[in-house]
């Protein structure tokens, strides 16, 4: 599993940030935080960050871990459409603008940003870290204080690339399929999805990867197929580790100098992907003496596979697989 690191310009910007207020403040801002992503949303509470220390806490503490998140799907969307280069992208609930430097890395042909965000502090925050990129489309970024559910930009255009990334979970149920709808209608090429890899969030985004699927998208990503989802008493999410960078540690306090950050996530089409597989690793395998386990979400719906260690070949290639990694060839039980 490849490990992930910011890309310099953004961490040097939220040092940068970080030291325009006592660190006392931000690293109070981060506790509180961390206190309240633990708890399950209900789509009723208030904003999770609020105001400039909350905004700063956030860059310090969650935005490094919500940039793994982002990038691990984005990687996993672009291995499937290596091909597609999209030149616009809309990131609603931008935060201070973590998807737009993630999208940026995977995809510099995008040349048009537009970010939709309700807090003012975050919009701030997002426009002095983008003001050190060396990226022009994220310097120009088309910044819009918008709050889902109230009155949106009178002109809406469309987007080659839409994400919503950590926000259908901050959302009442009742917003959540009006937000798809209309992102939907704006986006010419990939809706992505993205939200933490917990048992409360992935329902969420199972039940808006079956809406859109109900409107003729096609799948993308994580699965290999454009069916139901098979998976009944367990969810499907995905690991991306992350060098942490120096004031997260200090945020954290803590000593590790990585972290694995896990996510669920969905991306959705107007077009099939280019490159068929016929698998994708749901969970780590499991691995023995005797053989290597995987369980494979497969266009057959979820297989389970054993490999035993007297086929020398194929035991040695399953070692090699990581947990989220795609299956090209059919497997057999």
């Amino acid at each position: 599993m490849p490990l992930l690191s910011l890309p310099d310009q953004l961490e040097s910007a939220i040092e940068k940030a970080l030291q325009s207020v006592p660190a006392s403040k931000w690293k109070s801002a981060a506790k509180a935080l961390s206190e309240r992503y633990r708890t399950q949303r209900t789509g009723q509470e208030t904003a999770l960050a609020r105001g400039v220390d909350a905004a700063l806490g956030y860059a310090a503490l969650i935005m490094p871990a919500a940039y793994a998140q982002l990038s691990g799907a984005m990687i996993s969307v672009k291995a499937r459409v290596p091909d597609w280069q999209p030149t616009s992208m809309l990131d609603i609930g931008s935060g201070p603008g973590t998807a737009l430097w993630a999208a940026t890395e995977q995809w510099p042909s995008l040349q048009r940003l537009t970010a939709w965000e309700r807090e003012s502090s975050f919009i701030d925050l997002g426009r002095q870290l983008a003001r050190s990129s060396e990226r022009a489309a994220l310097k120009q970024t088309d910044w819009h204080r918008v709050t889902i559910g109230s009155k949106l930009p009178g002109q809406i255009e469309t987007y080659d690339l839409i994400v919503l990334g950590h926000v259908l979970n901050e959302l009442p149920e009742t917003l959540r399929q009006e937000i798809i709808t209309l992102a939907w209608q704006h986006c010419s090429g990939i809706l992505l999805l993205v939200e933490p890899g917990t048992s409360a969030a992935f329902p969420i985004i199972k039940a808006m990867r079956e809406y859109l699927l109900s409107l003729e998208a096609h799948i993308v990503a994580p699965c290999a197929h454009s069916m139901a989802c098979p998976l009944v008493d367990d969810w499907c999410h995905f690991p991306q580790r992350l060098e942490r960078p120096a004031f997260q540690r200090l945020a954290k306090a803590g000593t590790a100098g990585w972290e694995e950050s896990k996510f669920s996530y969905a991306a959705l089409a107007r077009f099939k992907a280019s490159t068929p597989i016929w698998g994708r690793l749901i969970h780590q395998p499991h691995k023995s003496k005797k053989d290597v386990s995987l369980t494979v979400s497969s266009t057959q719906g979820i297989v389970e596979v054993h490999i035993p260690k007297h086929n020398r070949e194929a035991f040695r290639n399953a070692t090699d697989y990581d947990w989220g990694d795609t299956i090209e060839v059919t497997l057999k039980p």
